[in-house]
């Protein structure tokens, strides 16, 4: 009953048990999103230098999310320590 209490109290944080789901669905989102635009705007992907371009923003996009969801979980880390 005290875990129950706990949740209900906010004393137990479930979301950096989420940001990592939330990151390898992101990582995973990435790469659709990054031939999406590369489409969008009509550049050639049988290109050999638009497929360099595709994987630099790719590469990017992937250490940006990264960073982006390390953050959060560098956040959390340091109110769990403050407790």
């Amino acid at each position: 009953m005290e875990g129950i209490t706990n949740f209900f109290n906010f004393n137990i944080l479930i979301t950096p048990y989420i940001i990592g789901f939330i990151y390898i669905t992101g990582a995973v989102v990435v790469p659709f999103i990054v031939v999406y635009y590369f489409k969008q705007y009509r550049l050639h992907i049988n290109s050999s230098k638009y497929r360099l371009y595709l994987f630099v923003a790719f590469v990017v996009l992937e250490i940006f999310w990264r960073i982006f969801c390390e953050f959060f979980m560098v956040y959390f880390k340091i109110f769990l320590a403050l407790q």
